[in-house]
């Protein structure tokens, strides 16, 4: 069942080195739990600012956003997380955020002499966050997180204390274009053990002239440090409750690359959102779900 998981994994597009990581499980951060409607770097729903710091912050107007979000793939791979996060805008007009989020791998069992199971092995990660943010200049909103990762593979435990910065370039008079940047997992001078991530994001407004009633394209990368590198386009279209997504994702690691679809549908509901996303499974490993819900707050 191990060998299956590794397997899984790697077919997913990413490159693991379970062996040098201080903290285990780092690969499961691979997963993206919360923005696979979303490219991570432009990812507002379920609000945690997850991806990058820079995107949990709270509309003016608005007091509070609250969100969840929950992936799981096919049993062939078993890995499932949870995020729970709640957002905070302050009179000064910061934003103050909180989340908590944890995958796991399931099916995993112990053997000794022979194929019968003598129990299973644990292999989790959680991650808590704090995040910060403000509109620092028309246009331009920052954002910094201290996260505490633990990670635990069968009876190893360790923990490690990251810090991500983000940027998001918003509204901008051509096309209501964005531009987004930031980090994941980040541990000066731990980059080879940690394997941090950088993301990038641009999208426009093709048509429309309203944020309730537009289409918007976009492309999406991000690269893990010795690891990975994701890239891709991306499209959306908005109407009124309704908006769909999708983007296709090529992933390269060493010689190999592999193409991907993702796909998504919002709806939009009083001051509530719900999302649900697919990801296409690969290698007969079947596909990947998302669930989103959030809701903001006067």
């Amino acid at each position: 069942m191990r060998r299956t998981l590794i397997c899984g994994l790697a077919a997913f597009g990413w490159a693991i080195r379970l062996g040098a990581q201080p903290v285990p499980a780092r690969d499961l951060w691979e997963f993206p739990l919360g923005a696979l409607f979303e490219p991570p770097a432009l990812a507002s729903e379920p609000g945690a600012g997850l991806w990058n710091p820079a995107t949990n912050a709270v509309p003016k107007g608005e007091r509070m956003r609250i969100g969840v979000a929950s992936l799981a793939t096919g049993n062939a791979q078993g890995v499932d997380g949870q995020l729970l996060a709640a957002a905070w805008r302050r009179a000064s007009g910061a934003t103050i955020g909180v989340s908590l989020a944890r995958a796991a791998v399931s099916g995993l069992v112990r053997t000794d002499s022979d194929p019968q199971s003598v129990g299973t092995i644990a292999y989790n990660t959680t991650l808590v966050s704090l995040t910060a943010s403000r509109e620092l200049a028309p246009h331009l909103t920052a954002g910094a997180a201290i996260r505490w990762r633990n990670g635990q593979s069968d009876q190893l435990s360790r923990n490690a204390v990251a810090a991500d910065f983000g940027a998001v370039l918003h509204d901008l008079p051509w096309r209501d274009a964005r531009v987004a940047l930031s980090s994941f997992l980040w541990r000066p001078g731990r980059e080879i053990e940690d394997r941090p991530s950088v993301m990038g994001a641009a999208d426009l407004r093709l048509l429309g002239v309203t944020r309730t009633r537009e289409v918007r394209l976009g492309y999406s990368e991000s690269a893990v440090n010795r690891g990975a590198r994701e890239r891709g386009p991306f499209l959306s279209g908005r109407f009124e409750r309704i908006e769909g997504r999708a983007g296709v994702m090529r992933t390269s690691a060493g010689a190999a690359s592999i193409t991907r679809m993702r796909t998504g549908l919002a709806l939009y509901y009083a001051r509530y959102v719900v999302g649900v996303a697919r990801e296409e499974g690969l290698a007969g490993l079947g596909p990947v779900y998302q669930f989103t819900l959030s809701s903001l707050i006067k």
